[in-house]
This record gives C-alpha cells, sequence and structure tokens, in this order.
C-alpha cells in the first residue's frame, strides 16, 4: 500500500487533471492526501486521491470520480485512530451555509444515503442536507427583487439543497428526495437532458460562474452510481424529517437569534441514533 503523503506540487499537478466537479471533492481532501498519513484510514484516504489522479492522467475520469468517492468514504470514518485529530470532511472553502458533522458510531457498511430538502416562507428560504454518516449542512437567506430564482422557487431550491450536498461531501450511494418535481428533473439530468431546466430560471451567468443549476445539471450527468429516489414528505422518514428540519432551521435563523449550529448538530444526532436503530428491513 502506498503510505507515503503527495508533495504539494504533486498534488496540484493532479488537480489540474480532472474537471471543474472533481476538482472541488479533491481540494477537500488535500489535508489527507499531503499530510502524512496518522492512520489507517488516512493512509487509504490518501491512497485513493494518488490513485484518482492517476487515473485521471489516463484519462479514466469515472475511475477518477469512483476513487475520490472512496477517498471520501475513508475520510468520513468515525473509527479514524485515537489522537489521530481527522475523521470527517473539513467544509469545502466556497460553498455557502454551516456545516457539520455529529460524532457516533454510525454503520459505514451499506449505501452511504443523504436526504436533502427546502423549506419557503414570505421570501426567505432555507435548504438542508444530511446523510447517514452524520454529515450535514444548512444554508438561509432572503431574497430581494434581483433574485434570479424565476416563479418554481420551491423547486429550484429543492434543487439547490441538492447542490449544497453534493458540492460539500460529494456523492452518496442514495439520494432521498420528497419533491416529484425535482425528481424529475434530477432524472432528466442522468439522462444528460442538461438543458431540461425550471421555468423562470435565469440562466444568466452569475459573479462566480454559471447558475448553480446549470452546474448542478452538468454534474449530476456526470456522477456514476447515484441512485435518486422519491420519499414522501411529512411521512416520518427519519432522514428526511432530519433534512426538513435542517432547512427550516436555517430559514429562521435568518431572521431570528439562535444557536442555529447547535440545535443542527443536537436534532441530526438524535435523528442518525433512531435512524441506525430501526430495523433493518425499515
Amino acid at each position: 500500500m502506498i503510505t507515503s503523503p503527495m508533495r504539494i506540487d504533486e498534488f496540484r499537478a493532479g488537480i489540474a487533471l480532472l474537471p471543474g466537479d472533481l476538482v472541488t471533492r479533491a481540494e477537500a481532501l488535500k489535508l489527507y492526501a499531503t499530510r502524512r498519513p496518522g492512520c489507517p484510514d488516512c493512509e487509504s484516504a490518501c491512497d485513493s486521491v494518488r490513485l484518482a489522479f492517476s487515473a485521471a492522467s489516463f484519462g479514466d475520469l469515472p475511475a477518477a470520480g469512483r476513487l475520490l468517492t472512496a477517498a471520501e468514504r475513508s475520510a468520513r470514518l468515525t473509527s479514524h485512530a485515537a489522537g489521530c485529530g481527522r475523521g470527517g470532511l473539513r467544509s469545502v472553502r466556497g460553498v455557502p451555509g454551516n456545516h457539520g458533522r455529529v460524532a457516533g458510531h454510525w454503520a459505514t457498511a451499506g449505501p452511504l444515503t443523504a436526504a436533502t430538502d427546502a423549506s419557503w416562507k414570505s421570501r426567505i428560504c432555507g435548504i438542508g442536507y444530511v446523510t447517514s454518516e452524520g454529515c450535514w449542512g444548512l444554508r438561509g437567506w432572503s431574497v430581494d427583487r434581483h433574485d434570479p430564482t424565476g416563479p418554481s422557487k420551491v423547486l429550484v431550491n429543492e434543487l439547490r439543497a441538492v447542490d449544497l450536498l453534493l458540492r460539500a461531501v460529494g456523492r452518496p450511494d442514495v439520494l432521498l428526495v420528497d419533491s416529484l418535481r425535482a425528481l424529475s428533473f434530477l432524472h432528466a439530468w442522468q439522462r444528460g437532458d442538461t438543458e431540461h431546466l425550471p421555468e423562470g430560471y435565469d440562466l444568466r451567468p452569475r459573479r462566480n460562474g454559471p447558475p448553480a443549476l446549470v452546474r448542478l445539471a452538468e454534474h449530476v450527468a456526470e456522477l456514476d452510481g447515484l441512485t435518486v429516489q422519491h420519499v414522501k414528505g411529512h411521512s416520518g422518514h427519519l432522514l428526511n424529517e432530519a433534512a426538513d428540519s435542517l432547512a427550516s432551521i436555517a430559514r429562521r435563523a435568518v431572521t431570528e437569534r439562535f444557536d442555529a449550529t447547535g440545535r443542527a448538530g443536537g436534532l441530526v444526532s438524535s435523528f442518525l441514533s433512531s435512524w441506525h436503530q430501526r430495523p433493518a428491513a425499515a
């Protein structure tokens, strides 16, 4: 097994071989790739990043993406050696909102499942995501007359929640959404129909590049192995309820003063404890 860390120049050369969506994911793993591994899980993440760059050098970008997914999973494990001080992806620089990871001996076998949701009320929006391995994030904002969303506000923000998840954490195995309209767009993008976007959504370039949903559509079209499923909202599904609550916290935090980060972490910990204690068939 390769255990030596990558040099900074070697890491930068590898980054240069990747397309934009993979660059963001690889940069989040820089700590694991360029510092001396502190435990077997860190070594595994380091090895996978190195192999991802090798695959990219041969033009095999799907394999590079799969190897980065393996690195992300090693980085998220809770079993890092004592004193390692890593364990868990850091928030990706440039990804807005609050992101965290709750401690717990969550099961890492089986598919990595994530849920996203949005909350909209009185021109204030909140979005949130949670994963079965304890990662969570939320973002809230108020809109003005320059808002580019268009008339399909709930739909667009449901999709923005998916974008937040993929940018901050990376690809899960299973993505759960409670909006059938959002599901139809995600499935269309997976089929390669990336020009299919919500009616009225402003397609003019933003200051930081393409519109979020344009970038998201292209990203989803390139993802390998992502299963997107519908779950009925407010039906008691634990991950969906957690994502819904995170979106509500994000929306309320725009106008109210409270510890949104602390509340989010406690909420996710509670929901995930129940999620991992449920019968396997649930």
